[in-house]
């Protein structure tokens, strides 16, 4: 597998800048979407102001972690937006957009609607479609 696929296929680390546990301090999303030349340019860690959304799954042990941990750290490390998919409500996606240091309340979109979404790019999907099974 060339550099460039590993690349994409293994998990992206946000670096926060220096917080205070100093540079190993650093959060791992479940998915992050970010220009295809900052993916060409960087190993794994990306800086938070390439982050165009961060993405985390909440499951049953990383509820906290998701919702009010993480949120507060993607926002703090300058992050536009942070979506938190509910995988046991639905699945339903919440998008939390930064209004300065920190993010607005979250938009909720319900399985069975269809989000659309502008920021931090145009796109529209069903959140019942995360759940679907394929093939």
């Amino acid at each position: 597998m060339d550099s460039r696929k590993r690349r994409a296929a293994g998990a992206a680390a946000v670096a926060g800048g220096q917080p205070p546990g100093g540079a190993r301090d650093f959060s791992i999303p479940d998915l992050v979407v970010v220009p295809a030349e900052t993916v060409e340019a960087n190993e794994l860690m990306f800086r938070p102001e390439d982050v165009l959304p961060a993405v985390e799954v909440v499951g049953p042990s990383t509820q906290g972690r998701d919702r009010h941990l993480k949120r507060s750290a993607y926002a703090a490390a300058g992050i536009p937006v942070y979506w938190r998919i509910e995988l046991d409500d639905g699945p339903s996606l919440h998008v939390h957009e930064l209004a300065g240091d920190e993010y607005k309340p979250a938009e909720k979109h319900e399985a069975g609607e269809t989000a659309t979404l502008v920021v931090p790019f145009e796109v529209s999907f069903d959140p019942a479609a995360l759940l679907r099974r394929r093939g």
